[in-house]
């Protein structure tokens, strides 16, 4: 038994490992080949939730990687209820959401964990996600305003008004690169959970099937008093495809994604709709 196999099989892992894929059989395989290779120095168990059952994911990563508990969700169940079946038997300290189209390197993770370990009162901390070329990606948000759906997508987002809400609302205005910082959401392509706060805030909300829950549960931990924070001396590279991303109004008719990132928004600001932000001003985290 190798040594990552000890540390996948502890009786109490520090981080619980949780992927929700469809269809990604390619991107799977690299993610965990990566997380073998990282050699992580903590415990931890990895649980693979398929939204694509019958899509070969499932029996190439019995077969190659023995040390991933893989669950076949019943259909696409979509990204947060994905999620929701692995939180609620995970047993870790904290619980990393990793997509697969992540690379992971060797001690990058761990600070992660050493960060956790030492800001009890964070509930949700994320790295920073980077392209392939080493470009810092925008992975960390402002809570958005109902004109956020119109300045992402309509022509009033490549007006130098819309440039300036967008540019905020992606926190381009802030210094992001020296040292952890509160932010109102972090992406969920890369987020590491505290159980215990998930407790308190409750998990996903389901009826996001797909974008924007993140900015959900991001919102509940605010609002019951825990922080989310920006953690940029830790990297990850994400091959991030932006699957919703259209140039022209009416291919919403063929871009499912776009579909339903536009049914997120419009759910989110029901959900919302006249309360305040319960986060505003983000500072500095001392390390």
């Amino acid at each position: 038994m190798s040594n990552n196999q000890l540390k996948v099989r502890g009786a109490d892992p520090k981080v619980s490992f949780i992927t929700v894929c469809y269809s990604t059989p390619g991107l799977v395989r690299m993610l965990l080949k990566g997380i073998e290779a990282a050699d992580l120095k903590f415990d931890y168990e990895y649980i693979l939730v398929n939204n694509a059952p019958g899509d070969g994911t499932t029996e190439m990563v019995k077969e190659k990687f023995p040390w991933v508990q893989v669950i076949d969700s019943p259909r696409n169940v979509g990204f947060g209820a994905g999620n929701n079946i692995a939180l609620k038997i995970a047993r870790g300290t904290y619980a990393m959401l990793t997509n697969p189209d992540l690379t992971v390197f060797s001690g990058e993770l761990e600070k992660l964990v050493k960060f956790m370990d030492d800001h009890a009162d964070v509930a949700l901390c994320g790295p920073a996600l980077l392209n392939p070329d080493g470009e810092r990606q925008d992975s960390c948000y402002r809570f958005p305003t109902p004109m956020y759906a119109f300045y992402r997508r309509s022509f009033l987002g490549k007006l130098p008004s819309g440039r300036r809400y967008v540019d905020h609302f992606l926190m381009r205005d802030t210094r992001l690169t020296e040292r952890p910082t509160e932010v109102d959401v972090l992406m969920a392509s890369a987020i590491m959970l505290r159980r215990s706060a998930l407790n308190e805030i409750g998990l996903f909300d389901e009826k996001f099937f797909m974008y924007l829950e993140e900015m959900d549960i991001c919102r509940r931990a605010w609002e019951k008093k825990w922080r989310v924070v920006y953690v940029p001396h830790a990297k990850l590279v994400h091959y991030h495809q932006r699957e919703s991303n259209i140039d022209w109004p009416w291919r919403i008719i063929t871009n499912r994604p776009a579909r339903a990132h536009i049914a997120s928004a419009l759910y989110y600001f029901r959900k919302y709709w006249g309360k305040q932000h319960p986060h505003l001003h983000p500072k500095p985290v001392e390390m």
